[in-house]
């Protein structure tokens, strides 16, 4: 199984504030750095390091480092055992029964035994705890129960015996290895929760399990790990520790790997590509990625609750233009809802993205004009997008096509935290978003759009859409089941719910002395598969 413009003299004079271009100037290059402290470029301040709140490829990449849920990726990016070593499934596919590894620790000693984990999973559904993907596990016997508010015992899991956890299931679900190795499942450590709570994640509170230990935050300017020797498999870590610089100004990072400063960027902007492959070569990696960058329509509120509106400002976007020229043709234009990259699945072709521009856009016209706008009455909203360039680019484009068919926008830029907690609010018309799959399955993209989806922000209600999902995870026979979630998909889509835009890729930048890099889907290998040259 497989399992997400430069402003030079601002920047420049940030980060000499900072001491951190020390390396850029001089005829001799960059200094050497012979620590073994391996050097990360990540594109956004994480909101929480909390597996159950965090969200984001930057937050993901992180909570890797940290913990290791029963599940976990090798270094190809494989779905293998975690703490587990052995599981067990029932006939009927409901009931799995893991087995821990023997000597599990947390990092401050502590024994880590199936109670730990069962607490977790009880946490991750609970109302209080507002876990982002809480909704992922609906696939746990009571799991939608519990999140609304049924006693925490009653969900379908328990420990067996200190070294044994048992899951039950609601229905029989063909992923569910795959949503085990996702960040939301990895154990926690309650006796540092129940005592620190929220706190828990800082730097003197928090205890992991996995092959590194936080020790330093600083906020929108460096992550700093340490190996933890506790770790069950630590003899096979090489490194010492980890840093990761965060940064919505992608083109800083692509500044700093120049510089030498850091050894890996996991984004750099689109429009760099052509002169970074010329000056790098092979240090450039770009994979597919599990993603999807898309906007909501606000459904819940006029006139994004009339589908002809949808459809009208969806079918007027140049998917293909932007794809091209403001990717640099690095993605692919998005006319549904999940990539190609996720195994096994074949999406049903779009009638849309097969037709002409200029005829899309004379029927878009068309649409608004029956619902009541025109050039004397144009279709006025207000587009929010996050701070990146490639997001600024975008949303420009956009304003530019609804101009001509008769819309006019306000764009308003706000960091990932104000997106983020904007979507979930419905405080929005139109908002930019991104969707990373936390495990390789179409499921996780058809929950944006199902009517009882927790990570559905547009406020569409299509029953329709959970009965036919439903229906297809009872089919034993993977491609028939695929057929019936690409039926799912395309019946969701012909009411134009939220907008797909393209599907994301991992574009990184690697320095050849990072030994063990590979490109899979995600492009995102874990530190702990990673050396560094002398």
């Amino acid at each position: 199984m497989k399992m997400m413009t430069i402003r030079a003299a601002g920047i420049a004079l940030a980060l000499t504030g900072l001491g951190l271009l020390s390396a850029c100037g001089g005829s001799d290059g960059p200094k050497a750095d012979t620590s073994n402290v391996l050097k990360r470029g990540t594109a956004s301040e994480p909101p929480s390091l909390d597996p159950h709140l965090a969200q984001g490829n930057s937050a993901s990449s992180i909570i890797d480092d940290m913990f290791v849920g029963l599940m976990t990726s090798d270094a190809g990016g494989e779905t293998v055992y975690g703490i587990a070593q052995s599981h067990t499934m029932s006939e009927d596919g409901l009931v799995y029964t893991f087995k821990l590894r023997p000597g599990l620790v947390w990092s401050d000693g502590t024994p880590l035994t199936a109670a730990d984990v069962v607490w977790t999973f009880q946490r991750l559904m609970a109302p209080e705890t507002g876990a982002r993907y809480s909704a992922n596990l609906f696939v746990l016997k009571n799991g939608r129960a519990v999140n609304g508010g049924a006693p925490a015992q009653t969900l379908g899991v328990k420990a067996l015996d200190p070294q044994t956890v048992e899951f039950t299931l609601e229905r029989r679900t063909p992923y569910f290895l795959r949503i085990l190795n996702s960040n939301a499942t990895v154990p926690l450590p309650r006796h540092v929760i129940d005592k620190a709570g929220r706190g828990w994640t800082k730097p003197d509170v928090i205890v992991t399990n996995g092959p590194f230990t936080l020790t330093e935050w600083v906020p929108n300017t460096r992550i700093t790990m340490k190996k933890n020797p506790k770790f069950y498999d630590a003899a096979t870590v090489k490194l010492d520790g980890v840093t990761y610089f965060p940064t919505d100004d992608t083109g800083a990072l692509v500044k700093r790997y120049r510089a030498g400063e850091v050894d890996i960027i996991l984004n750099f902007p689109p429009e760099q590509t052509d002169f970074l492959k010329e000056t790098f070569g092979d240090q450039v990696h770009i994979a597919t990625n599990y993603g999807l960058f898309y906007y909501i329509f606000n459904n819940a509120k006029p006139p994004f609750d009339n589908k002809d509106v949808r459809k009208a400002l969806s079918i007027a976007v140049d998917k293909d233009g932007i794809a091209e020229q403001i990717l640099r043709g690095e993605t692919e234009a998005a006319w549904s809802l999940v990539p190609s990259d996720i195994s096994d699945f074949k999406r049903l072709p779009s009638a849309d993205g097969a037709r002409p521009l200029a005829e899309r856009q004379a029927e878009a016209a068309q649409l608004l004009t029956a619902a009541g706008y025109g050039p004397n009455k144009p279709l006025k909203f207000e587009v929010r997008y996050d701070s990146k360039e490639e997001s600024r680019q975008i949303a420009v484009a956009l304003a530019d096509m609804w101009k001509k068919v008769g819309a006019e926008t306000t764009l308003k830029a706000s960091d990932f935290r104000g997106i983020t907690n904007d979507a979930r609010g419905g405080k929005f018309d139109v908002i930019r978003y991104q969707w990373f799959a936390p495990y390789d399955d179409p499921s996780t993209f058809l929950a944006l759009v199902k009517a009882r989806g927790g990570t559905n922000l547009s406020g569409y209600k299509n029953p329709a859409i959970d009965g036919m999902t439903a229906a297809a995870d009872q089919q034993t026979d993977t491609a028939k089941r695929m057929a019936m979630m690409a039926a799912a998909e395309k019946t969701a889509m012909a009411d134009y719910p939220v907008l797909p835009i393209y599907f994301t890729t991992a574009r990184r930048l690697v320095s050849p002395k990072v030994q063990g890099w590979s490109d899979f889907p995600g492009g995102n290998v874990q530190s702990r598969y990673l050396t560094l040259k002398p």
